[in-house]
């Protein structure tokens, strides 16, 4: 874990972007943070994990909903500085209840 984890660039407050899209539809369900820890705890169990700015720590996606992600394939983009994980949803990705965070389409004027 700790040789995969040193292939990514966390020099930005030691975090990198985390995209989650649906594994099976293409659909992107959220962006999130990942620092060195969620990123290794997310490739030892099969499960997202995050930073949560927010809170200051390391969350278990669905930990408190249930509404967890299996995370199926791992990408790591041309800059070492953003993953994205192809994931399993269950349920919704947002915290308003909605399958992804970009259920609203800025309309034109």
């Amino acid at each position: 874990m700790e040789a995969l984890a040193s292939l990514l660039n966390f020099r930005h407050n030691g975090l990198v972007i985390a995209i989650a899209q649906d594994w099976d539809r293409g659909e992107v369900l959220m962006v999130a943070f990942m620092d060195k820890e969620a990123f290794k705890r997310t490739l030892a169990t099969g499960l997202a994990h995050y930073w949560s700015t927010s809170r200051g720590r390391l969350w278990l996606k669905g930990e408190e909903s249930g509404h967890i992600q299996f995370v199926k394939e791992v990408y790591v983009d041309c800059d070492a500085d953003a993953v994205l994980l192809k994931v399993e949803q269950k349920v919704a990705a947002c915290h308003k209840g909605y399958r992804s965070c970009f259920y609203r389409r800025l309309e034109d004027g």
